[in-house]
């Protein structure tokens, strides 16, 4: 055997075995099971079955979107952590399921540690909107207001501990402002009330509050991201008012820690040619999201740095809303 032949046969052997799990067999030469920690029908469920179409058709393989809901998340995430690390369970998971929950909830697992990062698909920023009818117009006089009137400015989320709750405490703290805070339970009756007048404003995923902004019933005062978005090119972002500002979210791929490294790369090769394909891109934008192609490393990495920087905002929090803090603060005296 030459040279020339003996390089083929290597690199022939060494793609057979990339794709070969402990057992011996191919992968994946079976369906293979996400998990959507989030109700069914929403934006965020159809951006995770679009992306789940597309990757199955990259690995030949169907890939079975299942819907489990329950303590916003957790319910669906332990049953990832306790699956086999054979890459036949992942998840469609949320950036705020791993960098803002560990922070305000007891879970039974580690939010990091017992995942294995795969890769980003979506990424969505979030939209400050008040009533048409407010008197608001801007955030540069959302912050004046709240400054001199301080707890007066109200604003709602779907809840405390949420993406968009978090996007308003830290809004707070950055411009050194006092705001009261109204959770709702989920963001349509919070928005329902924003629309009324009856809570001065909100944050919004993008996607979801283009309706509402097109239509004229609310208005749109500053995004979450450090640029202008194609989606509202004629809002600002926040950061222009409050420097530094920066809010928004993710979603990912991810499966139970341990997962064999040819499989998370096979896997992530494929997440990151699903978002190449400018289809993909045209329908994700339909729904108010952005592709975020990358690394499985680059997840990570990127998980570890917003989980320290939520910490910062959560432990800064009233120890009412997160009680762990009344907590710190007795020890402290």
């Amino acid at each position: 055997m030459n040279l020339c032949t003996t390089g083929r046969w290597l690199i022939f052997l060494s793609s057979s075995v990339f794709t070969m799990t402990a057992t011996g067999q191919a992968w994946p030469d079976k369906p293979i099971r996400l998990i959507i920690p989030l109700a069914a029908g929403g934006a965020t469920d159809q951006a995770a079955r679009l992306m789940a179409s597309r990757l199955g058709d990259e690995l030949g393989q169907q890939i079975v979107p299942e819907n489990v809901t329950g303590a916003a998340g957790a319910i669906a995430l332990q049953q990832v952590a306790k699956a086999r690390p054979d890459g036949y369970t992942i998840a469609a998971t949320a950036n705020s399921l791993h960098t803002i929950a560990p922070h305000t909830s007891r879970l039974s697992y580690d939010a990091i540690k017992s995942f294995t990062m795969i890769g980003s698909y979506a990424a969505f920023e979030y939209v400050l909107v008040t009533a048409a009818t407010s008197p608001l117009t801007s955030v540069d006089e959302l912050v004046a207001r709240a400054r001199k009137s301080p707890g007066a400015v109200t604003f709602g989320s779907s809840g405390v501990g949420t993406g968009n709750y978090l996007a308003g405490a830290l809004l707070a703290q950055q411009a050194n402002m006092q705001l009261t805070a109204i959770p709702y339970r989920g963001g349509g009756p919070a928005m329902i009330d924003v629309i009324a007048g009856r809570t001065d404003f909100m944050f919004d995923v993008l996607g979801g509050a283009l309706p509402q902004i097109h239509s004229g019933k609310v208005r749109a005062l500053g995004t979450s991201g450090a640029k202008r978005t194609q989606l509202l090119p004629d809002v600002p972002p926040i950061a222009g008012s409050v420097p530094g500002y920066e809010a928004g979210g993710w979603f990912a791929l991810i499966g139970p820690a341990g997962m064999p490294d040819d499989i998370v790369r096979k896997l992530n090769e494929a997440l990151n040619r699903v978002q190449k394909d400018p289809d993909y891109r045209r329908q994700l934008a339909g729904l108010g999201y952005q592709p975020l192609p990358g690394s499985a490393e680059e997840l990570s990495k990127r998980v570890n740095a917003e989980s320290e920087k939520w910490k910062q905002v959560v432990e800064k929090l009233p120890c009412d809303v997160v009680p762990e803090n009344c907590k710190k603060d007795d020890r402290q005296q």
